[in-house]
């Protein structure tokens, strides 16, 4: 063959090649991003945030794809999340506020024990407290909010069945926040921390007695098999955050920043129902399962109540004024 032919037909496959390339690259995604949560793979929260990921990425025509990654999947633990986030390691996180509290010191008002007990109570306080919140996070993490949610009622469930607050006494419990700690030790038991997807593990092992959380893990998690009582105490609402690295967030074209934040408002009331609905559910099924759900006598209610009010209290001076301000602003709209 003449050399100078195949000279051309080399260029000429050599600029077929770019040509496709650079088409592929015009159709592909312009921005990738992760989201990280602590929940396992086929929990109902993961099943929730994917759901909201793959809206934006559909939103967005795939110019911005956003991938959810479970715990278990990335190698990180509840208590990674925010700095995750702030490192830039997930573009995207699930954020515990109470899983947070020495970094968001005095910010946690929702882990003070019988101070928000309803979604309604809850959703009300957020809206009164998400500015010091999203306030803290932006100007020490650079950290911004997309959605303040809330998991159900936290409840403690048992491999041993219980008649009320003393019988947890010398019980060794799983927690998820410093709070739990401080209130466990009030009614007499102990607390150890055990991550979330080794939680049912650790209660078929007895590596502990009992597990803090709330009705949907507890039926994702199985606890039917391994924890059959469940204490409904409903003495706390955990305040999520689905946060956003927000100097990624300020990469994006203007017209991709109005779609993620007009999708995260859109979303926002689609959580709160996911998740209602996903506790009546869950307690159903649970007790399909054989669950026993135990509803705590008045008296062991007022117990409960009387035994943490110190809680809000030493909280409030610790936080100085910040935090007084606002548990008296939760406090009130909680109980509205």
């Amino acid at each position: 063959m003449n050399p100078k032919i195949c000279f051309a037909k080399t260029l000429a496959c050599a600029a077929l090649v770019a040509a496709l390339s650079n088409t592929g690259a015009a159709v592909g995604a312009d921005f990738e991003w992760k989201f990280f949560t602590y929940f396992g793979g086929n929990d109902l929260p993961t099943n929730m945030h994917r759901s909201f990921a793959e809206d934006l990425t559909k939103a967005t025509n795939g110019r911005l794809k956003v991938t959810v990654f479970s715990g278990g999947e990335l190698p990180y633990k509840f208590s990674d999340v925010l700095r995750l986030v702030s490192t830039n390691q997930v573009q995207m996180g699930d954020v515990a506020v109470g899983l947070n509290a020495g970094e968001l010191p005095g910010l946690n008002v929702f882990d003070l024990p019988f101070l928000c007990t309803s979604f309604d109570g809850f959703y009300r306080a957020a809206a009164v407290v998400a500015p010091s919140v999203d306030s803290a996070l932006q100007g020490k993490f650079g950290v911004g909010s997309l959605i303040h949610w809330t998991m159900p009622p936290q409840q403690i469930w048992l491999s041993q069945p219980t008649k009320g607050i003393d019988d947890l006494k010398n019980r060794k419990i799983r927690n998820w926040s410093r709070m739990h700690v401080d209130m466990l030790a009030l009614f007499g038991a102990s607390a150890a921390t055990v991550n979330a997807a080794e939680v049912t593990v650790a209660l078929e092992r007895k590596v502990v007695d009992g597990a803090i959380t709330a009705s949907i893990p507890a039926y994702d998690w199985k606890f039917y098999e391994v924890a059959k009582y469940g204490y409904m105490l409903n003495f706390q609402m955990s305040h999520q955050i689905v946060a956003v690295n927000q100097a990624e967030l300020a990469k994006l074209p203007p017209d991709l920043q109005k779609i993620v934040r007009d999708k995260s408002v859109e979303w926002a009331p689609k959580y709160q129902k996911i998740i209602e609905d996903g506790e009546v559910a869950a307690r159903r099924r649970l007790s399909e399962k054989g669950e026993q759900l135990i509803t705590p006598t008045a008296a062991d209610l007022e117990k409960a109540r009387t035994l943490t009010k110190p809680l809000w209290d030493a909280w409030a001076k610790q936080g100085g004024s910040v935090s007084q301000q606002m548990l008296v602003a939760a406090t009130a709209a909680c109980l509205k």
